[in-house]
């Protein structure tokens, strides 16, 4: 009876110890919650804000919050968390109801008028702006913007022509906080600026570029020539990879000055049932809505594969998908177009290659436009003769991405004695020539930088356009 009763002592004492390590926990994370406050407000210039918390809260002046850690820091974790867990982004704020169902009527139109104002601030302060790709350089197939930062005088849409992104979407669900957190997901796929890509950014290529622009930039500059059953709303780009499709595509947009969808499989898949058919409902309605609209999805395969269709949930999928561009086909006049690109033909779906349009063979350069290419990264001190020689020996089967890689690294071998030099302060910064002034650097470089197609893909390619062409 004795040891019993010791051992019930004992398991009260260690509970009794537990809850209070628990409440001081639990008033440490309150009072640092102040303290993190206040050095937020602080370091945003509320300065008055921040001193009545300090006052209220009687928070001493000699405890500060540590520089490894915040308030926003603490947010952006917790929404990677629950993006990771639930495939979605948390609603941390909504906007109060306007009025109370006792309320009068004149106060229930005051409430209605208010939120409606707050409505307005609230668009123009949610309007999505790609913010990590701000600052992004494009390098195109092999421009000499990876040496010398350069401009381009391009025409971006115009915001003035659209409303907000927040007004679009609540005009489109009103209520619906389902379908408006699924569709602002997606408007986060939206690049409607710094594309900067033109056509002659692309080396080579040209039936594919007079293609694209007869199939997608003739219909949107002249819709009036290609209204109802004349205009293209399915085109597909298959290829090897690395020959320029992404390429091709936003230089497309650039030059329609339209909204771009840069959409991957992850943009619409789902491990919520029944979400992945809303994520393909709302990139549609935001694409009428955002007329003109390019919807380009990279690598479709991945989504609209003929292999493991068996489930449940992919069937519902594609079901979906191929209804939606059932009704882009007769939708005519509206100038959106499904623009995908895949790097294996052979595995998508036969009901959506019924429903492309146009299919385009973007296929490997040859020797005369990967001379083209080294060109732009080369200085005409190289021997053209020799340049050509080298492309014979050592770049066959190098597509667009295997010859920028390749000059990457050639810049570097060439830069390497230069930064010893600039460390030591023998030369000067702008001394510095951005461009590879040597052919030993080529072939340097030729060394670790290997094509990453072979000649058994090359040639799946040709032989499945070749049966496509005889069905």
């Amino acid at each position: 009876m004795s040891k019993e009763l010791s051992m019930d002592t004992a398991k009260n004492s260690i509970n009794h110890t537990l809850r209070a390590k628990e409440g001081t926990r639990a008033r440490l994370r309150r009072q640092h919650l102040l303290y993190l406050i206040a050095d937020y407000l602080e370091n945003r210039g509320f300065i008055r804000s921040a001193a009545t918390i300090t006052t209220e809260a009687q928070l001493s002046n000699n405890v500060h919050v540590c520089d490894n850690i915040n308030l926003e820091m603490i947010l952006i974790d917790y929404e990677n968390y629950y993006d990771m867990r639930y495939n979605k982004l948390p609603v941390l704020c909504k906007n109060a109801e306007a009025a109370t169902a006792g309320n009068t009527m004149s106060r229930t139109n005051v409430a209605e008028s208010n939120g409606k104002q707050n409505d307005g601030k609230i668009g123009k302060k949610s309007k999505w702006k790609p913010e990590e790709n701000s600052n992004e350089v494009v390098f195109p197939l092999l421009v000499k913007q990876i040496f010398v930062d350069q401009q381009s005088n391009i025409k971006q849409p115009s915001e003035a022509a659209l409303p907000s992104m927040h007004e679009t979407i609540s005009d489109l669900y009103g209520d619906n906080s389902e379908m408006q957190k699924i569709a602002e997901s997606i408007s986060r796929e939206i690049l409607e600026g710094n594309l900067n890509v033109l056509w002659d950014h692309v080396k080579g290529l040209e039936e594919c570029k007079e293609t694209i622009k007869e199939a997608i930039v003739y219909p949107f500059k002249y819709p009036t020539l290609f209204r109802g059953q004349w205009s293209w709303k399915g085109i597909l780009m298959y290829g090897p990879p690395g020959t320029g499709k992404t390429m091709l595509a936003r230089a497309a947009a650039t030059e329609c000055s339209c909204t771009f969808f840069n959409v991957s499989a992850s943009s619409l898949i789902s491990k919520w049932r029944g979400d992945s058919e809303k994520y393909v409902r709302a990139l549609f309605d935001l694409a009428y809505a955002r007329a003109p609209t390019i919807i380009f999805v990279d690598e479709i395969d991945w989504i609209a594969t003929s292999a493991d269709c068996s489930s449940e949930p992919a069937r519902r999928f594609r079901a979906e998908l191929l209804a939606r561009m059932d009704g882009l086909m007769t939708t005519d006049d509206r100038n959106v177009v499904l623009l995908a690109a895949t790097n294996v033909p052979w595995n998508l779906d036969a009901a959506l290659l019924r429903r492309i349009d146009r299919s385009i063979s973007v296929h490997m350069p040859n020797s005369k436009i990967i001379l083209d290419m080294l060109k732009t990264y080369t200085s005409s001190v190289i021997d053209e003769q020799k340049l050509r020689d080298f492309v014979d020996r050592k770049l066959c089967n190098y597509s667009g991405s295997d010859i920028k890689k390749l000059c990457k690294q050639a810049w570097i071998h060439q830069v390497t004695p230069v930064i010893k030099s600039l460390e030591e302060n023998q030369v000067l910064l702008t001394d510095v020539t951005y461009e590879i002034t040597s052919l030993k650097y080529l072939e340097m470089a030729a060394r670790n930088i290997y094509p990453a197609v072979g000649e058994k893909e090359i040639s799946a390619f040709y032989d499945w356009q070749k049966n496509r062409i005889r069905a």
